[in-house]
């Protein structure tokens, strides 16, 4: 299994643009797949850049309704004939963040939820035996406090968001299994104990953002909250990627305790698996 960072918040060089968003290829034994799309059409340019042609993608995972993740539909959908894309439903829905108390949209292209290629995913959704779809997280512990900076809009106004939009992957391939999450709004620890219910077995490999660092306000979570994550997902025997939404400042305290069971992933980063 091959995974390439197409778009990350960083990049491994100068030859690779970044910007705030995440889009990840995914080579499989059975699958060439996007999760996530990133905002726009850089995922495109650094994608030619790394050797993947768009028009061979057959799968693309949107993981919620955020503009970061899923801004890029209409590009992909124009430049790829045969893909399914597997969104949630509820990803379509108005979202929004605040910026000094005014309400900012962050949701995706309302338009584009009637393609005949899209492909709503139910709770537990399963691709094939490769690529299985979670959702409906329930279990709070660690949350992102950065979540309260997010809402959707309903006829009661401006309202937090809940993440039900929210969808994770997991891939199993020979007697390997792969995590990805986009943001983990509902958490890192409580998808990981999620994804290991569904398997029976712990997770090999974890790829996501912790939300530990908001774009907008620039602040990130509290050092002792970071601390609990790491100390948790120490005791786990899983290789985890992180990027985007983690922040680099979180991304180094949870590094001095988790060593090399963490690496941060960026623009142009490569991962044979």
């Amino acid at each position: 299994m091959k995974i390439i960072a197409l778009v990350e918040n960083t990049s491994r060089s100068s030859e690779y643009r970044s910007k705030h968003g995440i889009c990840l290829y995914v080579e499989t034994a059975k699958h060439r797949l996007l999760f996530d799309l990133g905002s726009d059409h850089l995922f495109i340019e650094n994608a030619r850049k790394l050797g993947v042609d768009i028009e061979s993608i057959d799968t693309v995972v949107i993981s919620h309704g955020h503009n970061d993740h899923g801004g890029a539909l209409q590009l992909f959908l124009q430049n790829n004939s045969k893909a399914n894309i597997y969104i949630r439903k509820t990803a379509f829905m108005p979202y929004y963040t605040k910026v000094f108390g005014i309400p900012v949209y962050v949701g995706l292209d309302k338009s584009l939820a009637a393609n005949e290629r899209i492909i709503f995913t139910e709770e537990n959704y399963e691709i094939d035996d490769e690529l299985q779809l979670f959702s409906n997280i329930t279990e709070r512990e660690c949350y992102p406090t950065s979540n309260r900076a997010l809402f959707v809009k309903s006829s009661q106004g401006y309202v937090n968001d809940t993440f039900g939009h929210e969808q994770n992957l997991i891939i199993t391939e020979n007697d390997k299994t792969l995590l990805l999450a986009g943001c983990a709004h509902n958490g890192i620890i409580n998808i990981q104990n999620k994804a290991e219910h569904i398997t029976g077995q712990e997770i090999s490999y974890v790829i996501s953002g912790f939300h530990l660092y908001n774009p907008v306000s620039k602040k990130g979570e509290r050092e002792e909250f970071i601390l609990e994550i790491a100390s948790r997902l120490h005791k786990k025997n899983t290789q985890y990627y992180t990027c985007h939404c983690t922040g680099t400042r979180a991304f180094t305290i949870m590094q001095n305790m988790l060593e090399d069971k963490i690496k941060y992933l960026s623009t142009g980063d490569s991962i044979d698996i």
